[in-house]
């Protein structure tokens, strides 16, 4: 009984899973060619940012106040230095797009989930 409860759980979570799509450094750069006001969530922490073209940002993060940074591309990965929030370290990430036209960030080889963020009007 036990096994059959499980594997009914597995069946209808596995429906549930969303389609990611991985950006190239291509797909990457021709999506910050131009300065990008974003949304970002991750566990109910929310916060906007601007992503600009100069690859300078800035963050407001209600809970944690307003950053700046800087970004750049290393291959497939976006990587960022926050003054503030993460002291001056670096941090990459790599990028997927979802069906919906949000988009995921995930550590480069631990695959471990940074947040999404949607890139606003």
């Amino acid at each position: 009984m036990v096994r059959a409860i499980a594997a009914l759980l597995v069946v209808l979570t596995s429906g549930c899973r969303e389609e990611v799509t991985m950006l190239t450094q291509d797909q990457l750069a021709a999506l910050l060619v131009q300065d990008r006001k974003i949304a970002l969530n991750r566990a109910g922490v929310t916060g906007a940012a601007s992503v600009n073209a100069d690859q300078s940002f800035d963050v407001e993060i209600p809970r944690l106040g307003r950053d700046t940074g800087v970004w750049w591309l290393e291959s497939d990965r976006i990587c960022s230095r926050w003054e503030t929030f993460r002291k001056d370290q670096d941090l990459c990430a790599v990028v997927g797009q979802v069906e919906d036209g949000t988009y995921r960030g995930y550590t480069p080889g631990r695959g471990s989930y940074l947040g999404k963020f949607t890139i606003l009007p």
